[in-house]
């Protein structure tokens, strides 16, 4: 179950501020509780047997679990796919709350603003996300975190507008056996100034709907990073990115600068589609193979990223 509503001092306390400003709730899974399943959730984490379908919840199968292997403290969170009614239900675990459906493609996760059970409000600007993760696939199987920062009602994946989208961070795992605890660390790509009112994440065990059954991930002390000097937004005017049909065009100029960044085009759903290398003070031509449709641009650089919504025709 999302969270548990308490007053007074715990109230106070609900996203914890310290010096290394504020940071998600219970991000080490040490306090567990139960959620009226068959098996305790996190304190502050919902799965797919207390999503919003009270109907489907009960014939939900069980992906994740409490693991006594942990990088810190006492406990980690296990996450593994499940085959159930001839799909695999991949390891689900987010701090909003899971919409599910018979149709596994029309599934999301979702911030709800209106029940602080599933919501975790965020006013700062974090620079990275970084977490400690085991990972036991089968065949070429991935794992992913993806951790949103947004304004009102916001979902992962987005299939329509996301205009109220502040920042996104996506990691992905390799197709391989990671078996001691390994640090991964990604950025927050910006896409506008505005000030965040929530931060929406995902952890999964498998790569959405072609999770393959068995894969296991194991996660712990899943932290927002803050840098005073950290990465910041790169003007528009220093870059522009357009597309005519299958051709993406990057013309973009730096003074006195020689570094030569890559562009990364993303879909809305955080998957990495594109990467190819750009030169900068010229005008790159790069040819594409991908569906029409919207997709994210970054260009990230040492001290700077720049990112823009794309629509390739």
């Amino acid at each position: 179950m999302k969270k548990k509503l308490l007053f007074g001092l715990f109230l106070s306390i609900a996203i914890v501020f310290t010096s290394y400003g504020q940071q998600l709730e219970n991000p080490g899974f040490e306090d567990w509780e139960d959620a009226g399943t068959v098996i305790d959730e996190p304190v502050n984490w919902s799965s797919i047997k207390t999503s919003d379908n009270e109907t489907l919840n009960p014939f939900a199968p069980v992906v994740w679990g409490k693991c006594d292997t942990a990088h810190s403290g006492s406990y980690s969170i296990k996450l593994f796919n499940v085959g159930a009614m001839s799909i695999i239900a991949a390891g689900t675990l987010t701090n909003g709350r899971v919409h599910s459906e018979l149709n596994p493609e029309n599934g999301y996760v979702f911030t709800d603003t209106s029940d602080p059970r599933w919501n975790t409000p965020l006013t700062l600007r974090p620079d990275s996300l970084v977490g400690w993760f085991k990972y036991y696939p089968q065949g070429n199987d991935v794992a992913r975190v993806k951790a949103l920062i947004h304004t009102g009602f916001a979902k992962i994946p987005e299939n329509g507008t996301f205009s109220n989208w502040i920042a996104l961070a996506n990691f992905i795992s390799e197709p391989v056996v990671v078996d001691t605890w390994t640090r991964f660390s990604v950025p927050f790509s910006y896409y506008n100034s505005e000030t965040p009112e929530y931060i929406l994440l995902v952890l999964n065990s498998g790569d959405s709907t072609i999770s393959v059954e068995g894969s296991i991930a194991l996660y712990d002390d899943i932290e927002l990073i803050y840098n005073s000097g950290g990465i910041q937004e790169k003007q528009k005017g220093d870059i522009n990115i357009y597309s005519w049909y299958n051709t993406v065009v990057v013309d973009w100029m730096v003074q006195n600068f020689n570094e030569n960044p890559d562009l990364k085009i993303y879909d809305l759903s955080g998957r990495l589609v594109l990467t190819d290398h750009i030169l900068p003070n010229q005008k790159n031509i790069i040819h594409v193979n991908i569906p029409k449709g919207i997709y994210i641009c970054e260009i990230q650089g040492t001290s700077w990223v720049y990112t823009q919504k794309l629509f390739i025709q």
